[in-house]
C-alpha cells in the first residue's frame, strides 16, 4: 500500500468518525456558542474552522494551495455535516487520480485568507489537515456534555454505553 492509498483509506475511516461527531452535537444552534474558556474557541467556532479543511485541500489538489478563510458559519448541523460530507467524498474521489510522483513532491502551499504560512509537499499538507481535523475533533468532543448533549461514540463505546452494557450483563 502507498503512502496515498493509506491516506485515503484512512481519511475515509477519520471522516465517518468526524461526520459522526459533527451529527452528535445539538441541533439547538445557539448551544454552539458554548466555549469551555473565554480564551477557547466556541463549539460554532470548532466545527466551522475544522471542517473547512476538507474543502481547502480538496481545492489544493488542483490549485496546489490550500487556503483556510476564517470565520465559516453553517446554519444547522444538517448544513455543515453535508458540506463536510461532499468535500470529504469529494477529495478521496480526486485522489484517486493523483500519481505518487505528484502525491510525494507536489508542493502545496497553506494559506490563511489568502496570506501564505508555509508550503509543503502535498503528502505532508494532506496529513497535517487530517491530523488537525482529529485534534480539533478531540476538542470538540469535550464540549458535549456541558452543552447538554450525550457524546457520540468516536473510537469505542461512550460512558452511557459502558452504563448500558453493563446494565444489561446484570
Amino acid at each position: 500500500m502507498t503512502n496515498k492509498e493509506f491516506f485515503i483509506k484512512t481519511w475515509g475511516a477519520e471522516m465517518e468518525r468526524t461526520l459522526a461527531a459533527v451529527r452528535g452535537l445539538p441541533t439547538d444552534m445557539s448551544k454552539l456558542d458554548y466555549r469551555c474558556h473565554s480564551k477557547a474557541r466556541s463549539a460554532s467556532e470548532i466545527i466551522g474552522h475544522m471542517l473547512s479543511h476538507a474543502e481547502a485541500i480538496c481545492n489544493a489538489v488542483d490549485t496546489s494551495i490550500a487556503n483556510e478563510e476564517n470565520g465559516k458559519t453553517f446554519e444547522s448541523i444538517d448544513e455543515a455535516a453535508s458540506y463536510f460530507e461532499k468535500y470529504a467524498k469529494l477529495l478521496m474521489e480526486k485522489l484517486q487520480s493523483v500519481d505518487d510522483k505528484t502525491w510525494d513532491d507536489q508542493i502545496v502551499e497553506f494559506r490563511v485568507n489568502g496570506n501564505k504560512v508555509f508550503a509543503y509537499p502535498m503528502m505532508n499538507i494532506f496529513w497535517m489537515f487530517m491530523f488537525d481535523i482529529i485534534h480539533h475533533r478531540g476538542q470538540l468532543s469535550t464540549y458535549y456534555r456541558s452543552m447538554g448533549v450525550r457524546n457520540p461514540s468516536i473510537y469505542g463505546p461512550t460512558a452511557e454505553d459502558m452504563e448500558a452494557m453493563a446494565a444489561a450483563s446484570n
